[in-house]
């Protein structure tokens, strides 16, 4: 089930878009909007490419395309409606019904259009009987892919400073999630001393919770080694802004779908994960447990500081 149609004011910010840059990314232009980056590809390829885009004549277009009738090829009854409600009963997916009707040169019918007859009760068959998702009503696909986040501060704007590890005071932070994901564990590494933090968040991983670990996390550090701090794109971070505003901090955040480039705090999870295997129930962890975990951690000498540990070099960060 679609979303609501473009308007003529979104169009013309694509179209603004284009212009500012014809290179520029679907998702981009998708976060200006407030749209999924499919939606804004399939207007632009659809209605004269990145070259010859023009909003007016994209929305009279799609007006036209929308007011026409158009009926499901599904909704005729006939020897097609009674193949696809049959094969649905014996348990075979709409593609698989698709692609044979496709292979045989039969009367075309799409997938969708056998998912949409089926959500919609066109044919003799419910939702539940035949799908695998077992969903008695299907989602929309703004709902399925929602694209609400502003733009935010990417990680390859951070200072050189960050990525070479030249200045004190750059952080990365990550959670470790409990049983069932109803508890976590907020994790905070600094990346020169890899000195690391481990708060318990026994009320589960939402941005209310998160803040709540982050301000319990950050207070433990003193205000000359808060400089920054980088997150992934997860949901559980969408109040970063209080954390920016109240510690005076720079925010910077992953690309979409690439935590790695928090290298160290993806390491650092893994170590986590032998004192707090995956499946524990994280609401049982105490904070003087996280401590003890995170104290031994902190303790061990390192190749690659020297031989040194990250408690003390910490320690000497943080009386300069």
């Amino acid at each position: 089930m679609p979303g609501a149609p473009l308007s003529l004011p979104e169009r013309d910010e694509i179209a603004r878009a284009l212009i500012e840059n014809p290179t520029v990314a679907w998702a981009v232009i998708g976060r200006i909007v407030e749209r999924h980056p499919t939606t804004i590809a399939c207007e632009v390829l659809g209605h004269g490419g990145r070259d010859r885009y023009r909003p007016a004549t994209a929305h009279r277009c799609a007006e036209r395309a929308r007011s026409r009738c158009r009926h499901c090829v599904l909704e005729t009854p006939g020897p097609l409606r009674e193949r696809v409600t049959a094969e649905l009963r014996l348990g075979r997916s709409p593609y698989a019904i698709h692609a044979d009707l496709s292979v045989e040169a039969a009367e075309a019918v799409c997938v969708e259009t056998i998912y949409a007859s089926v959500c919609a009760g066109v044919l003799d068959v419910s939702a539940r009987d035949c799908l695998r998702m077992r969903r008695p009503r299907r989602r929309g696909r703004q709902a399925r892919h929602p694209n609400r986040r502003p733009v935010l501060a990417n990680i390859s704007q951070r200072s050189p400073a960050v990525g070479d590890r030249s200045e004190l005071g750059h952080w990365e932070a990550d959670q470790i999630i409990g049983k069932a994901n109803r508890s976590a564990m907020l994790c905070l590494t600094e990346l020169v001393t890899r000195y690391s933090i481990l708060v318990t968040m026994p009320e589960g991983y939402s941005a209310e919770a998160m803040v709540a670990g982050l301000v319990d996390g950050l207070d433990r550090v003193p205000a000359h080694l808060l400089r920054s701090i980088t997150f992934d794109q997860g949901s559980e971070w969408a109040d970063w802004a209080i954390i920016a505003n109240n510690y005076k901090i720079k925010v910077w955040f992953c690309d979409p779908h690439s935590p790695w480039q928090r290298g160290q705090i993806e390491n650092l999870n893994r170590q986590w994960r032998w004192w707090f295997p995956r499946g524990t129930d994280l609401a049982g962890i105490t904070p003087a447990a996280a401590d003890h975990a995170a104290t031994i951690i902190n303790g061990q000498h390192r190749r690659l500081l020297d031989h040194h540990s990250p408690a003390a070099l910490y320690a000497v960060a943080t009386v300069q």
